[in-house]
Parts: C-alpha cells; sequence; structure tokens
C-alpha cells in the first residue's frame, strides 16, 4: 500500500513538474513583448534612451536593459501577425530581433557607437511593422 501511495505522489509531482515548465515556455503575445520594452517610463527603452546618451554609460545597467531587449526581441517572429502579409511580418520582426541582438551584443563589448546605432535602428523600424501589421 506504501509503494502505490508513493508510486501515486511521484507521479503526481512529475505531472505538476511537467504542466508548470510547458506553461513557462508560452511565446509572449506581441502586445506583451512590446509593453514590456517599450511602455513606460521604466522600461528599458526608456532607460536605454537615458543611458546610451551619455558617453559614458553605466554599462551594467544598460546591459541588463539589452539583454531584456534581446531576450524579448528574439520571442517577436514567434507570433504570428495580427493583420496584414505575414511573410511581412516575419521579415520585419526578424528584422528587429537582429537588431536587439546587435544592440546586446555591443552593450556587452561596452561598445557605445554600435550601441546608439543598433538602438537607432530599433526606433526606425516601428512604424512600418505598425502600419503593415498593428491592428486598427
Amino acid at each position: 500500500m506504501f509503494r502505490l501511495t508513493f508510486a501515486t505522489s511521484l507521479l503526481v509531482v512529475l505531472g505538476a513538474t511537467v504542466l508548470a515548465a510547458s506553461s513557462d515556455d508560452k511565446t509572449p503575445t506581441i502586445e506583451q513583448i512590446m509593453d514590456k520594452l517599450h511602455k513606460g517610463a521604466n522600461s528599458p527603452l526608456a532607460k536605454l534612451k537615458k543611458g546610451l546618451a551619455s558617453n559614458t554609460p553605466d554599462w551594467k545597467a544598460v546591459q541588463k536593459s539589452t539583454k531584456q531587449f534581446a531576450t524579448l526581441g528574439a520571442e517577436l517572429p514567434k507570433n504570428e501577425a495580427p493583420k496584414g502579409d505575414q511573410a511581412s511580418f516575419k521579415k520585419l520582426a526578424d528584422a528587429y530581433a537582429s537588431s536587439t541582438k546587435a544592440l546586446d551584443d555591443a552593450a556587452q563589448q561596452e561598445e557605445l557607437a554600435p550601441a546608439k546605432a543598433a538602438f537607432r535602428k530599433i526606433g526606425a523600424s516601428c512604424k512600418a511593422c505598425h502600419t503593415a501589421h498593428r491592428p486598427d
């Protein structure tokens, strides 16, 4: 009887672990990505705008924000276009992800000019994607 109870308990724990792990692997939505990265005065976007304006940035703070950009930016192409052509969205989302990676790579190397260039490229990508794919 003890073995049966133990085995059942073990299966319940393993099942719960698998369910918890699979829920953590869910791709964030486009809205969640944009809100986390771009929304508010304390967003990574706002922090980077301020941090990269300095000739001597606080690289640890900048790197924390660029890591968030790279991590969430890589998730963007996994979403479906809410409006418009899927191939167009994929191309723009891949370019955004590439720019966020370039931003993080430059920040990790503490290279200000390439970090600023990648940050500008991210900002310049907004309008094209929003115009073609943002729901009304």
